[in-house]
Formats: structure tokens, sequence, C-alpha cells
């Protein structure tokens, strides 16, 4: 009976510590799991964005979709920059080939390396990817957000190889303009990624799965300058180096002046868009969005319900370019 008493008044401690320990200890984050949809390489947008969520650890990518055109050369290009930063976990799948014209700067970039070295996956048939990714999450009791930053040549595929892909994935997209068009216009404008072809836009408004969108109306003037663009510049972490390679590469083949600013990062704000803290910098609305045949995206009642972007709160446009410059800054 004694050696029970001392038994128990031994364990007690121990169990109390672990009671102190559960309370201090911080929960894991929980990770939301995204596919990409890029065109990476043609605009600079799409490498910031991927940029910021391998980085934010709030953002799980599960494959990198390449999409519009030369789906191959975008692939090369996603290879050479995850190597360069040790993220050759992420699996890349190779999208739909379109005959949609777009040049890829950045796959000349990249033209000097050899996917035979690469070390990572690479999926020839990338739709096919994603709808296994989907899947997969699907059986985990997970659901995945496809993060939608180029014309959606890959969607109308997916969709109709595999419909319940609806059932286990939403779609969090740069996609058109509401009220203001480029520049900030108050006139709204024919959003490239949707008027280089609207057919694969309707597919992916009209499906029955919830699409957030960021249109022009929140990504239409997010660049970094001043400190924030210093910083980024002059960063020793290997993402920020990588990332500012890449941007003086395609500003000097296409003669884009960069020296006290960044281009406008539309795409940014969609992988944002993958976090909680949008949320609380974001002004969402649902509305009845209808896409036309020349590429806009104008409000009407016979459209799909989305959740569009419409406008920041005061100051969270500023806080959002520092997150960024933050993120990018950091070693992955």
């Amino acid at each position: 009976c004694v050696e029970r008493q001392q038994t128990k008044m031994a364990v007690l401690p121990i169990q109390v510590l672990c009671v102190v320990l559960l309370a201090v200890t911080p929960a894991a984050v929980a990770k939301t799991p995204v596919i990409f949809d890029t065109d990476v390489g043609t605009d600079f947008d799409d490498s910031v964005s991927i940029a910021f969520a391998l980085q934010d650890p709030s953002i799980d990518v599960r494959l990198i979709l390449t999409a519009t055109a030369d789906t191959v050369g975008r692939a090369r290009a996603v290879a050479k920059y995850l190597t360069l930063v040790g993220r050759t976990d992420v699996p890349i799948g190779v999208g739909k080939l379109h005959t949609v014209p777009k040049p890829c700067t950045l796959c000349d970039w990249a033209a000097d390396f050899d996917m035979d070295t690469y070390k990572g996956v690479v999926y020839q048939d990338g739709i096919g990817a994603a709808i296994d990714v989907v899947k997969n999450a699907t059986s985990a009791g997970e659901h995945i957000e496809i993060l939608a930053i180029a014309p959606c040549t890959n969607f109308p595929d997916m969709l109709s190889r595999y419909p319940d892909i609806v059932k286990g994935a939403s779609v969090k997209a740069m996609s058109g303009s509401i009220y203001r068009g480029y520049g900030n216009s108050s006139t709204p404008s024919a959003e490239y990624n949707v008027a280089i072809y609207p057919e694969g836009s309707k597919a992916m408004y009209e499906a029955s799965w919830d699409v957030f969108t960021t249109p022009l109306d929140t990504c239409g003037t997010v660049k970094l300058s001043g400190d924030s663009y210093d910083s980024f510049l002059m960063g020793s972490a290997v993402t920020s180096r990588t990332i500012a390679t890449q941007l003086l590469f395609w500003a000097r083949h296409l003669h884009r002046d960069i020296m006290t600013e960044t281009d406008t990062w539309y795409d940014a704000v969609a992988a944002f868009m993958a976090t909680s803290r949008s949320s609380e910098l974001l002004v969402y609305k649902d509305l009845h969005v209808k896409v036309t045949d020349d590429g806009h995206t104008v409000v009407d009642p016979s459209g799909p319900l989305i959740h569009a972007a419409i406008d920041w709160v005061v100051g969270g446009e500023d806080k959002f370019e520092a997150d960024l410059a933050k993120m990018l800054a950091q070693n992955p």
C-alpha cells in the first residue's frame, strides 16, 4: 500500500507538467493545401505569387500546374526556380498546350536549365495530376484551394475529366474587373486573364464550387516601392535574391523601368487570399457576375454567385505590401 502511494506521488508531478506544457505549447499552424494554375513567365507577378505561397507558413503548395501556350517552357522555369530556392519537394504539372499566343520571358531565363537534372517530380499530364491531388485530399478530409492566376486554359478539361472536382476544391483567382479597371480607372476593363480566353473563365465561374476573386479593384495597384522595395532588392535570403535576379532579367528583356518601384504584382493578392489574414485586410462582396464574350466581368443577376474582393480596408493594401516584402525577404 505504501509502495502504491509513493508511485502515485511520483507520477503526479509528471502529469501536472504534461498539462502545463500542453497549455503553453502553441498549436501547429493549420496549412491550407493549394494548387497553382499559373502562366508563370509572361508577367512577373506569377513568380511573386508562387514565392509568397512557398514562404507563407500557412500555405501548403501541393502542385504547380502550368497554363497557356508554352506550358512545357513554363514548367522548366518553375523547375529552375524551385531548384534555386531548395523546394524541389513541390511537384510540377505540365498543363494543356494552348494556342493562345503569349510570350514567356522567363522561359528564356530558364533555357539553360536541364530538366533531366531536376530532382523533383514533373507530371506530363498536369491536369490529371491536379485531379489526383484533389482526390487524395478529399480522401484525407482536406479541401483544396486552386489559385488561378492565368487564363483558364486548363479549367474546361479539368472540369470535364472530373466533374466531382467541385466537391473537393474551391477557387481563388486573380480575375476580372468589377467597378475599377487598369490603372485604378473608374471604368472597368476587360481584364487580361479573362479576355485572353473567356470560354475558360466562363467554365470556372459557372462551375458549382466557391469562387473567390481579386479583380483589378483590389490587385490592380499592388507594387513594392520605397523602403520595402529596397529591402527586397538588397535582401540576402535565397528567395529574395532569386526573385530579384528573375525580376531584373524580365525587366531588362522587356525594357521596363523598375528603378524606383516594381511592376504591378496582381497575382500576389490571389496567394494572399489563401491565408486567414486576407479576411482582415480585404473587403469581400457576394455578387452575381457574368463573363461576356469579349472578356468583361459584369454584375448581372443571371450570372453565378462569386465572392469578390472589391476593396481594401483602410491601410490594408499598404499592410499587405509590407507583409509581401517581409515574406520574400525570409529564408525558406
